[in-house]
């Protein structure tokens, strides 16, 4: 889901970037000392769930574990998230720097809707494993919708593309909220004060 440099018009660059901005700053505004190390701990998941690549067929997909990132730390995702993305774009060539604020908002926005939608309890009608397995899957999903209107909006050859991102992506939406199920199971056993402050 990373885009790279290149990929999008000036324009929006410029709007992607502003927002980016606006969002760490958000981030920075809810930081406390005692969240840094959660911070680091999540940015890195992110950037190691990368490294996980499922084959589909002629491709292959990888985790981003957006969903857990944000009902664990919320608004401080934006963070965690852009420091992972710095450092994959500046070590190993994924996405870019032009499209920080791009790739920013495709992953982190969704990551903090996420954690809005447990903390206030949109998912609470939900059976426990549904719920959980949505966790994983509406942010996959959220990003993937996202991913589609920045291509859109940036060039016009870029709309077919769009289109079939949705299709793409769905293998990954269901392998993120399986994973996720387990996930957060082995948190509530093994690390459940890092639950304390999430409505599961």
């Amino acid at each position: 889901m990373h885009i790279s440099d290149g990929i999008l018009s000036s324009e929006v660059v410029i709007a992607t970037s502003v927002i980016g901005v606006a969002m760490v700053a958000y981030s920075l505004k809810n930081l406390k000392t005692e969240n840094i190390a959660l911070i680091a701990a999540m940015g890195a998941i992110f950037f190691i769930a990368s490294f996980i690549h499922i084959p589909l067929g002629p491709t292959s997909i990888h985790l981003i574990l957006t969903g857990v990132i944000g009902i664990l730390i919320g608004p401080l995702a934006f963070l965690s998230i852009f420091i992972a993305l710095l450092f994959q774009a500046i070590l190993l060539g994924y996405g870019g720097l032009t499209s920080l604020g791009a790739n920013l908002i495709i992953m982190a926005l969704p990551s903090y809707l996420t954690y809005l939608f447990v903390k206030r309890g949109y998912l609470n009608f939900m059976n426990i494993k549904i719920k959980y397995f949505m966790i994983g899957f509406i942010p996959v999903l959220l990003s993937t919708l996202l991913l589609a209107l920045v291509l859109a909006i940036s060039k016009d050859e870029y709309l077919y593309a769009s289109y079939t991102l949705i299709l793409a992506n769905a293998p990954a939406m269901f392998i993120e909220g399986l994973i996720t199920i387990f996930l957060i199971n082995y948190l509530k056993k093994s690390i459940p004060n890092l639950l304390d402050g999430v409505k599961l």
